[in-house]
Parts: structure tokens; C-alpha cells; sequence
């Protein structure tokens, strides 16, 4: 009964980050280390709009992601055998409203269960809940949006809520930036299907410890916890109308992974180093209706 209610409170809890843009994608991302663990992510996910009008957008959907750690055995003291695999599904529905011509309203709520599953069954702490609400105020004169709002998803690897403030301009057709936390990124259009991007983001992962690791003799139950800092440069390639092939590769200028007990205290930090980043994707992109500006 404890598994059907979980996810029934999985299906009916969700909602998205307005600038996120609709669509079906799969991805891949690599975090290599060679001195701990290299952190291998495969992601796919679907955000489908059942209400898009020039006032509203309300979009549903979900993803799959399986996160490996792999660990090198030397440099980690104690079995790794059940914190090296990962699994993890969501579903969440996106709201968007355009309160005038100036100001819109972005609201984002998720359920997500991510877990080792060493008991192959889900607990309540292998679920988690995210959510964002965000502001954004349009000024025509500049061509530039001003985001306000604020942030808690276990998709950076943190217990807390962050702060989501950004400046976003549109210098002309070719370029574009966005400053503020927790993504900083400036876009070239080089050519009518090719992009490049600068970005320095924010990044990572949480799962739940569901049966325990034995750390040093003594068996812990919690999360392990992956942050990093990433600084890097992506191409984009627009083909086929409504598809997006991405590639972005860069460098995590700071690295934690930690495993922690339920009380967000530090059970053993594995010191991992900093490392060369790599992701790559395809999307598949649907069309908003909405009046919300969208400048990059």
C-alpha cells in the first residue's frame, strides 16, 4: 500500500522552469575522474504542452535517468557495491502565464524517486519533491528580462533552496546573454541553424541509499550527493525544422561528492577532483503559443 501511495503522490505533484523549451530528448552526460569515480548520466524525458494558448501554457510530462559511479578501488576505502548505480523516473506538469505585456509568471513543481533500489522496492525517502516559482519582468526599450525567484531541485545535489535571479539581453539576431545564478550563459548564431555557447552552470545529483552502505564497518542509511561548478563551451545544430542536436564540453571548476545521512550531515566526502566535462543530446522541440517573451 506504501508503494501505490507514493506513486500516486508522484503523479499528481509537478510543474516547470518557463524558459525550459518543450519537447521529447535524450542526453548524456560524463564527469570523468580518474583518481575516485568518473559519473556517467543517461537521461530521457518528454515535456508535453496540453494547454497552449497566447495566455497560458500547461505542460505535462516526465523523465527516465540512470546515474553509474564508478569508483576506483583504491582511493575509496570500503565496498562501493551499492552506491555505483542509480535510477530515477518524474513525473511533473509546467505552468506559464503571461500577466501582461511586461511581467510573467513561471511556477515549476516536480516528483522525482531516485534510488539505488538495493531491496528492490521503493521507500518513502527515495522520493524527493522539487519546485520553482519565478517572476520575469520584460523591458521592450532594452529587449531585455529581468528573472526574480527561487529554486529547490535535487538535480544540483543540494538539501537547500537556492536563489534564481538573472539578467537575460538580446544584443541583436546573432548574440544573446544571460547573467545570474544559477546559469550564466551568451549565445552566438553564427549561421541559420548553428550556435555556439558559453555557459558556466550549476550541476549534479541526488539519490537515495534505500538498504545502506557499509562505510568503514558501520552501516549507513541516507543520500549521496554529487555538486559541481561547470565552465565549458556547447555547439548547437538546428535540423529538420523542429529538431536541436546539442554538444557541450567544459571543466567542473568544483566538485563534491559526498554521502550523507538524513540529517544532511557529512558521512564520508570522497574528495573528488576536479575533471573535463562532457554531454551530448537531441531534442525534439514543440512549438509555444504563449506571449511570454523568450529572448534567449
Amino acid at each position: 500500500m506504501k508503494k501505490v501511495w507514493i506513486l500516486l503522490v508522484c503523479i499528481g505533484t509537478s510543474v516547470s522552469y518557463a524558459q525550459q523549451v518543450d519537447g521529447v530528448y535524450v542526453n548524456t552526460e560524463i564527469l570523468p575522474s580518474f583518481d575516485v569515480s568518473t559519473a556517467i548520466k543517461l537521461e530521457a524525458g518528454i515535456d508535453l504542452p496540453v494547454i497552449n494558448t497566447s495566455k497560458d501554457k500547461l505542460t505535462i510530462g516526465g523523465k527516465v535517468q540512470n546515474t553509474s559511479f564508478n569508483y576506483v578501488d583504491e582511493d575509496v576505502p570500503f565496498e562501493t557495491d551499492e552506491i555505483e548505480n542509480f535510477n530515477a523516473f518524474s513525473f511533473r506538469f509546467n505552468y506559464q502565464r503571461s500577466l501582461s505585456d511586461s511581467w510573467a509568471l513561471n511556477v515549476m513543481g516536480e516528483s522525482q524517486v531516485s534510488s539505488n533500489f538495493g531491496e528492490n522496492e521503493i521507500k518513502t525517502d527515495d522520493l524527493f519533491f522539487n519546485a520553482l516559482v519565478t517572476l520575469e519582468k520584460y523591458n521592450a526599450e532594452k529587449n531585455s528580462i529581468w528573472t526574480f525567484g527561487a529554486a529547490y531541485d535535487i538535480k544540483y545535489g543540494l538539501y537547500y533552496p537556492i536563489p534564481v535571479i538573472s539578467y537575460t539581453k538580446r544584443i541583436d539576431d546573432a548574440w544573446a546573454y544571460k547573467i545570474g545564478v544559477p546559469d550564466t550563459r551568451v549565445k552566438w548564431s553564427f549561421a541559420k541553424n548553428h550556435e555556439v555557447e558559453g555557459f558556466a552552470t550549476l550541476n549534479g545529483f541526488t539519490g537515495n541509499v534505500n538498504d545502506g552502505v557499509d562505510v568503514y564497518k558501520v552501516e549507513y542509511s541516507g543520500t549521496l550527493r554529487q555538486t559541481s561548478v561547470l565552465l565549458g563551451l556547447g555547439y548547437n545544430f538546428n535540423f529538420l525544422k523542429n529538431f536541436k542536436a546539442t554538444l557541450n564540453g567544459g571543466y567542473s571548476v568544483y566538485n563534491s561528492l559526498q554521502l550523507q545521512d538524513y540529517d544532511n550531515e557529512e558521512i564520508y566526502d570522497f574528495e573528488i577532483p576536479n575533471s573535463f566535462y562532457l554531454n551530448v543530446g537531441v531534442k525534439y522541440i514543440f512549438k509555444s503559443k504563449t506571449n511570454v517573451k523568450r529572448l534567449y
